[in-house]
């Protein structure tokens, strides 16, 4: 795809999401702390006429895959300048969610909590627990879609330092030419594409069946097909008068992913294979697919320089024949605490990740992102990108995370694996989903 066409087609896209209201996209951090110290003394709201108080400590709540070196390193420099230190509270990525939600609860919340960006944010009670950030400097700053995938109520609640993305199928050319095969425009063509890979003694897709989160991801690339075939379907899903189990398109998709795995295309002990070797997995040559987003390729050509991975390409997941890409609200975002006692420290913090000496140097230590969220700093793309908006012959969308309310990945992920063992029907699944939701909207 041309340059020119790409940022057209990108404009369209953010266009067509910031309609919808919100706008929608992920490592293991070394270091954590416990979950049972309270938030540090200070001052309780943000004094402009005050520097803020030095010395203090900002607790940082985050999920596992969402706290990467390079911000240990920005926050490190960041006690260097102003004395005060960053704690990151991590929890594993299947525990965040509740370990935040029982903090907010016992009125023990962090200082600053990140969640998902778009109608995502709302499971954390933002109108609760989240610090009006409407008047900050580097609002002004922001492109259109990060300024309304952190936008609540007309509200700015949170700092958004990622990029919109999406998942889909990324292939290694190379084997794909090696087995004579071509990208697949329907779920027919996709099961031939994966049984001439295997023919040839290639695994065709390497699947962490072992991430809850991972499971849920398949799913959530139906969004943008669901919302073009039913106008308004997010907006009924997210008033509970829709239900996910009514849906056909995506009983067939989870019957296809069923029959997916149990033709060994996923490869056979795919249950117990991780994210985190994911890089490693693709970068040995031994699978021609994965499920993941359009800046993956970068990280496996930083470890793996000779896997040519930066000549690799992407397609929309054809489950239920689907032809759109799903695209996130951006990313993941920080929120800070109105009930935080360090509020002037913590939105010190946050100018100083915004800085432009210090957000060139935060995305070039994130090769995972891409379009960034500051219209002032430039922002990388990669082949992947622009080969699943070209492969996408329905055009982009919003995915079920950054659109639909109580989408819960762990929940959705663990019914998912439950179907793959044999302990649930497609349909079952659907309804663990409605059920699930209802509970939530009680």
């Amino acid at each position: 795809m041309k340059q020119t066409n790409k940022f057209k087609t990108i404009s369209g896209m953010l266009t067509i999401l910031a309609l919808v209201g919100v706008l929608a996209g992920c490592g293991t951090s070394s270091s954590t702390t416990t979950e049972t110290t309270k938030p540090a003394e200070a001052t309780k709201s943000a004094d402009p006429t005050k520097a803020p108080a030095k010395g203090v400590t900002i607790k940082v709540a985050s999920s596992a895959g969402w706290t990467r070196d390079i911000d240990k390193k920005l926050a490190e420099q960041f006690k260097t300048e102003t004395g005060n230190t960053i704690e990151f509270v991590i929890s594993p990525d299947d525990q965040y969610t509740n370990v935040l939600k029982a903090k907010f609860a016992t009125g023990e919340g962090p200082d600053i909590y990140l969640t998902s960006s778009g109608v995502a944010m709302n499971e954390y009670l933002p109108d609760q627990h989240a610090l009006d950030l409407s008047n900050e400097p580097w609002v002004s700053r922001y492109t259109d879609w990060a300024k309304a995938g952190t936008t609540r109520n007309g509200k700015v609640i949170a700092l958004n330092t990622w990029s919109v993305d999406g998942w889909g199928l990324l292939y290694n050319t190379a084997l794909f030419e090696q087995a004579g095969v071509q990208v697949p425009t329907n779920y027919q063509e996709f099961l031939k594409v994966c049984e001439m890979l295997k023919a040839k003694g290639i695994t065709p897709i390497y699947e962490p069946g072992k991430a809850e989160w991972h499971q849920e991801t398949w799913l959530n690339t139906l969004g943008a097909m669901i919302a073009k075939k039913t106008p308004g379907i997010y907006e009924q899903f997210n008033t509970n008068k829709a239900k996910f189990a009514d849906q056909k398109e995506l009983e067939t998709g989870l019957t296809q992913m069923k029959e997916i795995a149990d033709k060994g295309y996923y490869g056979k002990d795919f249950m117990s294979q991780t994210w985190e070797n994911s890089v490693d997995a693709m970068g040995s040559g031994k699978y021609a697919m994965m499920l993941t987003y359009s800046t993956f390729q970068n990280e496996v050509i930083a470890k793996f320089p000779n896997s040519k991975a930066d000549t690799w390409k992407m397609f929309p997941v054809p489950l239920s024949d689907n032809k759109s890409w799903a695209t996130s609200s951006g990313g993941i975002v920080r929120s800070i605490n109105k009930d935080s006692k360090v509020i002037d420290a913590a939105k010190a913090y946050f100018n100083f990740l915004v800085k432009a000496d210090n957000i060139k140097v935060y995305y070039a230590g994130r090769p995972d992102l891409g379009p960034t969220s500051f219209k002032d700093v430039e922002g990388k793309s990669t082949l992947a990108y622009s080969s699943v908006m070209a492969n996408a012959k329905d055009g982009a969308g919003l995915d079920f995370e950054g659109g639909v309310q109580f989408f819960n990945q762990s929940t959705i992920g663990k019914a998912v694996q439950d179907l793959y063992l044999g302990g649930k029907t497609p349909k079952q699944v659907l309804e663990s989903i409605d059920a699930d939701r209802a509970k939530m909207f009680k």
